[in-house]
């Protein structure tokens, strides 16, 4: 088994092993702390990761790179003492640090990784990239909820884990999860799930910064663009900005048990005054600050139970993860607000490498190539299946055999301390048995099968291990959905079609034929690009996140690619949510394996503020047609969106291009859920043209099978259709319903092309030449 889980933290990272039936969390050997701080430095050409770079954030910040999980996946890189690193580089020299903790002399080639349940397919493969480039020939994901779920549940020793459903509530150093949890027949399963990737502790350090410290800087001192001086990397007091920024970190700790404290600086100002400062944090002026971060949570909070159709009395209580919930205000508004129970029985800092060393312990290891000497194939092919984690005291085994000749051969199953031995059986093509568990422990089987000489047999076959009376996970769900953007034709623009939805379970594949929207010629200088977006399938593609492409070119081709032919696309997404897509070209008879081009996201400032300037300008538009059509309340709620987005404009048009820190990255966030939000309020409207289109559609089928001769294959063709109606005016997408009404449309071509009137008024019309 993998055996090793890894919190990769923005603030704090933590490593830990599940190790025959109990997880130990590895202690940093300096200093003897659970967790490892995620910053690293460059001191004279020696690298610093942990507890030291963090102190050289106050000396020299320009040495020092923090906070760099919530830019995995993007462009940016860090320039850290002359030297360029990406996020995935600077993760990486965190994994490796965490390695160090191992005190047990083992070198792990595999771990579980934890990223939020927000993060998008491109900030996962970001995180398994880190992985690998520290070192781990195996990576696999797991989603921070399920990792504390698994930690709270296989350490709670109460009855409250049995049955029943609560919500996981992560606020870490930089992002924001929420799930719906719940244990049936003894699995865990999550149900739903929200977030933000930019909504965490680091939001408060930077509010503490941002609107207490500048303001009160600038009143005592002469500063002209303080606050630009101090987020442009090259500005006069970025080294400030970041030495606050610790400062402010510090002060919201100590405020957890303090009712105020101080925070102690010293600037020299444009004046070149020299000002020794002390400005006294109280805590009731923190609660008032981080408020509305709070309540981004509980509005989240509040739409996750309402999509779920839950009251507080349907879940048992909130579980509190991430180093943030310590915060008392936190706590105390969370249980107020919410009526719920909060539960705190685990330590929110290391709850989800607990939990990711639990889920380790049941995830095999991937085989390595056999070494060629001293080493016999097996001959003997065999399938094995059972519960890798149970509450139960005996689990079902079963196995299947073949490869050769079972004739002679025997079989025995023994538990590695002994305590049970199935004793020699004769061996079937399927066995079954029940397998005794020790109780609270990790229980390791070995199945040997032997010859009629007693030799053993090769079978490759791992050793089973089984932990008792742990829960384990029923699987990962697609935290969004993964679409295909597609052509539409009717309004000359693009659409999403939803190829995996949001909650599937994962590993999921998929195998779908579409049409090639125009003709590539053999040899041309030209492409047929298909992209994948990753967001809600029924918004617009521009609101979702691009996640890679499919590109075919016309030199690459045997033949011309005719527009209509089909394109074959399967598409296979693992657990672990690296997606691979093949694409097979029907007309040319050419197969395109493993085509996938991941994307990076890239937020160009400039561009950005005029894409949002534009969605502006879109909205208005929407205002001035919602107001004709006398739908007021809808307009005033684009109104109110628009504004939302002009000042966000305004926020992109006051950065920097080399602005340090990630609010590029959340305008662009908010951008989207606008985009997305509009898109809801005007569906309707395109829902309705659609649904229009079809009846009219419909009504002229009727009109033809009317003047038509019996046509009984297609009256059954058409009563299929008709079968499904209701469900594809259900999907409210303008999309679908259309794919529905061309559908109806085509068939009443072919009921017209059977109709001897018609083809007579055709003739005629192309004999008069009017045609």
């Amino acid at each position: 088994m993998i055996n090793f889980g890894i919190d990769l933290g923005t603030t704090n990272s933590a490593i830990a092993k599940f190790d025959k039936g109990q997880v130990i969390v590895f202690r940093n050997p300096v200093g003897q702390k659970d967790t490892l701080p995620s910053v690293v430095a460059m001191r004279k050409g020696r690298l610093l990761v942990g507890d030291k770079a963090r102190e050289w954030r106050h000396r020299a910040p320009d040495e020092v790179a923090a906070a760099f999980k919530r830019k995995m996946g993007t462009s940016e890189v860090y320039q850290v003492a002359g030297e360029t690193m990406s996020p995935v580089t600077l993760s990486a020299h965190v994994l490796r640090e965490l390695k160090q903790f191992i005190h047990t002399g083992e070198q792990p080639t595999a771990a579980v990784i934890t990223i939020p349940a927000s993060f998008d397919t491109v900030q996962a493969n970001a995180t398994r990239a880190a992985g690998h480039e520290a070192g781990f020939s195996q990576v696999q994901l797991l989603q921070e909820p399920i990792a504390a779920s698994l930690a709270y549940a296989n350490h709670d020793e109460t009855d409250a884990f049995t049955e029943g459903k609560w919500l996981v509530y992560d606020l870490g150093g930089g992002t924001f999860d929420l799930a719906l949890v719940q244990i049936r027949d003894g699995e865990m399963e999550v149900l739903d799930h929200a977030g933000d990737n930019f909504l965490g502790g680091t939001d408060f350090d930077q509010a503490i910064v941002e609107r207490l410290l500048i303001p009160y800087l600038e009143s005592v001192g002469t500063f002209t663009h303080l606050s630009r001086e101090m987020k442009s990397a090259s500005g006069r007091y970025n080294a400030l900005y970041h030495s606050l920024l610790l400062r402010a970190e510090d002060a919201k700790i100590e405020l957890t048990t303090q009712a105020e404290t101080d925070i102690e600086f010293e600037v020299t100002d444009e004046a070149g005054t020299t000002h020794d400062l002390l400005y006294t944090l109280s805590r009731s002026a923190f609660e008032a600050l981080i408020e509305p971060y709070f309540e981004r949570t509980r509005q989240a909070l509040e739409k996750l139970m309402a999509r779920n159709q839950l009251q507080a009395t349907d879940l048992n209580f909130v579980l509190l993860v991430g180093g943030s919930t310590y915060v008392p205000y936190i706590r105390e508004q969370l249980a107020a607000r919410t009526g719920l129970p909060v539960n705190t029985r685990v330590d929110p800092t290391t709850a989800v490498a607990v939990g990711a060393a639990f889920y380790a312990g049941t995830r095999p290891l991937q085989a390595q190539p056999a070494a060629v000497d001293n080493q016999v194939p097996a001959t003997l092919q065999v399938r094995v299946a059972y519960q890798k984690a149970t509450p139960e005291t005996e689990e079902y085994f079963t196995a299947t055999f073949g490869g050769q000749a079972l004739d002679g051969l025997s079989y025995r199953v023994v538990r590695s301390d002994g305590g049970f031995d199935s004793g020699l059986q004769p061996l079937a093509p399927q066995i079954r048995m029940y397998l005794p568990l020790l109780k609270d422990s990790f229980n390791q089987f070995e199945l040997t099968v032997y010859t009629k000489q007693m030799e053993p047999v090769p079978t490759g076959l791992p050793p089973i291990g089984i932990t008792q009376g742990r829960y384990a996970v029923v699987g990962q769900p697609l935290p969004h959905d993964i679409c295909l953007e597609v052509d539409d034709p009717e309004q000359g623009c693009t659409r999403l079609e939803v190829i995996f939805e949001k909650n599937t379970l994962l590993p999921a594949r998929r195998t779908l034929v579409k049409q090639v929207s125009r003709t590539i010629a053999k040899g041309a200088d030209e492409y047929l690009t298909i992209s994948v977006i990753e967001g809600p399938g029924t918004a617009l593609p521009a609101s979702g996140q691009p996640i890679g492409f499919i590109r075919i070119h016309g030199a690459d081709l045997e033949r011309d690619l005719l527009r209509g032919s089909d394109v074959e696309i399967t598409l296979d997404l693992s657990e672990s949510r690296d997606l691979r897509i093949n694409a097979y070209l029907l007309m040319t008879d050419q197969e395109y394996q493993d085509v996938f081009t991941p994307s990076a996201r890239r937020v160009n400032i400039p561009r950005l503020a005029e894409e949002l300037r534009q969605l502006a300008a879109n909205i208005q538009e929407e205002v001035n047609d919602a107001t004709a059509q006398e739908n007021y309340e809808a307009a005033r709620e684009l109104l109110d969106l628009q504004y939302e987005i002009l000042a966000l404009a305004d926020q992109a048009e006051a950065l920097t291009e080399d602005d340090v820190t990630d609010a590029k990255f959340q305008l662009e966030d908010q951008k989207r859920r606008i985009a997305q939000q509009v898109d809801e309020l005007t569906r309707d409207k395109h829902v309705n043209q659609a649904k229009s289109d079809y009846f009219q559609a419909k009504r002229q089928l009727e009109r033809a099978f009317d003047g038509a001769p019996d046509l009984p294959d297609l009256k059954d063709r058409y009563a299929q259709l008709l079968s499904e109606e209701k469900s594809a005016l259900a999907t409210n997408s303008p999309l679908k319903i259309r794919e529905y009404t061309e559908q109806v449309s085509h068939l009443a071509a072919q009921v017209r092309w059977q109709t001897p009137r018609y083809l007579r008024e055709v003739f005629q019309l192309l004999a008069s030449g009017a045609y």
